[in-house]
């Protein structure tokens, strides 16, 4: 019997499916998880005029008037981001509590979607490869992505940090997938309008983060200068107009007053020439640490795929995979570049909102980097005249033994162990399970309560949390009623005061 079931076959669709449901196992603690969450920090200074708005009116013309007036005052007096203050005011809390989770939810929604139609664009139309493969590329990166991320809390769960970075990654990853539809299509018309989509969705996306929209101005712009040294140069005038418009927001967004005002409390910047090199260290010191075995494991999980489509890619443009070690100088070149902005503007890389962008990019750029490394060991097999093991590997691209899959879930197992607690699915599984998801949830319903409770010139007295759980805790307040995050939500909920009693 063992041996019957040892030599059955898992197809491509098979494996497919099986990683898919992997993926799906994966976040739905993150999901289920969303109802405990509560708005900390920044979600209370950012909505304080859009809250007190929509309790006194009721009116959403009136909120979205509000936002706008918000992003104006930033713009202005504190950080040039034109888009990111208008969604931030929107906080999801400002129109009931209990709407909070409607943030993390919709961040992850963005997040899954944009980041499937990014690898199907790459794997299906760019790659040739099968849906199967697609589904296996894709699902393998966003498991590596959510669960590896370097902050959950502050890629989902806090609201006004996620939507100024995860939103706009997403956002990037749609431009990018669109872009190959307007490069591609023969309709002049379709052309023209993808054209002014992508310039509109292009402003759009330098009005939030700097990483993002300066990574989308130097992929315009190398698309741009590609298109012009091929044979059809007509093609590279719709990407130099995307990178005009996103450039023209990048250098808004970057020489916005409120820009200076913001640059002007971090007087340690290092100059062009300590941005490059520090850049550069970041990328080495961050790259090493998410280089881990179990990331390799989950990575090689994608081996038959990524053979797949580096074979299918081959047959059909006859690409030959040159200059390995030149994909990987520039896979390490394109994750400095996302350092700079951040490390030219404050003089360091940046918080985790910001390293959870940068890793989601890195994540990509591995699956692409493992199919040209696939593509170029194929390449050499072939010029070798290792026809037939080419050949056996391109078979086993589709079909895996049952032993195999076996062996390859029991190292997966043996590596899972020891990180598990970084996962930030089972973080979120163990504080459902333990109770202190609910309990914290109870105890800043309680918090929220006793706020109300207080008057105008009164000041509340509230106890610290007695649990943290990972995924959803981001920041506490102050003991002193002058700090800035206890001022907003004392401001937010209209009491006179709030200070955080001793624990």
């Amino acid at each position: 019997m063992l041996k019957i079931l040892s030599d059955r076959i898992i197809d491509t669709q098979k494996r497919a499916w099986m990683i898919c449901l992997v993926f799906c196992a994966g976040i739905l603690p993150l999901i289920a998880i969303t109802p405990f969450d509560h708005p900390s920090a920044d979600d209370f200074n950012y909505s304080v005029l859009t809250r007190h708005v929509w309790v006194e009116t009721g009116s959403l013309l009136q909120v979205l008037k509000a936002a706008a007036e918000t992003t104006v005052y930033y713009f202005n007096e504190w950080q040039g981001l034109y888009v990111s203050p208008f969604l931030q005011a929107l906080q999801p809390a400002v129109f009931g509590e209990s709407v909070y989770m409607a943030g993390p939810l919709f961040l992850l929604s963005a997040h899954v979607a944009s980041t499937l139609f990014f690898f199907y664009v790459l794997v299906r139309k760019v790659w040739r490869g099968t849906r199967s493969q697609w589904m296996e590329l894709s699902c393998i990166g966003l498991f590596l992505m959510i669960q590896l991320m370097p902050s959950a809390v502050e890629g989902f769960y806090w609201y006004n940090g996620a939507v100024n970075y995860t939103f706009f990654y997403a956002l990037l990853m749609l431009m990018t997938g669109l872009t190959w539809y307007c490069d591609q299509t023969t309709r002049k018309a379709a052309r023209a309008g993808l054209t002014v989509l992508l310039m509109l969705l292009g402003f759009v996306l330098s009005g939030g983060n700097q990483v993002t929209s300066f990574a989308a101005v130097l992929f315009y712009l190398i698309c741009g200068i590609v298109r012009c040294l091929g044979r059809e140069k007509k093609k590279c005038l719709p990407l130099f107009l995307i990178c005009l418009s996103v450039s023209a927001g990048f250098i808004l967004n970057v020489t916005a007053p409120g820009t200076a005002v913001r640059q002007a409390t971090c007087l340690d910047r290092p100059g062009v020439a300590g941005t490059i090199l520090l850049s550069i260290s970041d990328t080495l010191s961050y790259m090493t640490d998410w280089l881990r075995p179990f990331f390799l494991v989950c990575l090689a999980a994608a081996v038959p795929s990524a053979f797949g489509v580096a074979q299918s890619f081959r047959r059909e443009t006859g690409f030959s995979y040159p200059c390995p070690l030149l994909a990987v100088t520039g896979a390490g070149a394109v994750m400095s570049a996302l350092f700079c902005p951040s490390i030219y503007a404050q003089g360091f890389s940046g918080n985790y909102r910001l390293i959870n962008v940068a890793y989601f990019i890195f994540v990509i750029l591995m699956v692409v980097l493992l199919v040209y490394m696939l593509g170029w060991i194929s390449v050499k097999a072939e010029e070798a005249g290792f026809l037939e093991v080419r050949k056996k590997l391109e078979e086993s691209a589709g079909r895996i033994r049952c032993r195999s899959a076996a062996v390859y879930l029991l190292v997966f197992l043996v590596f899972f162990y020891p990180v598990r607690e970084e996962l930030s699915g089972f973080n979120a599984l163990t504080s459902l399970a333990n109770g202190k998801a609910a309990q914290y949830d109870r105890e800043a319903d309680a918090r929220i309560a006793q706020v109300r409770e207080g008057g105008a010139d009164e000041i509340v007295e509230l106890e610290p949390f007695t649990v943290k759980p990972k995924v959803l805790f981001f920041e506490d307040l102050d003991r002193s009623p002058d700090n800035w995050k206890n001022e907003a939500m004392a401001e937010y909920y209209g009491c006179g005061g709030i200070v955080l009693k001793e624990e």
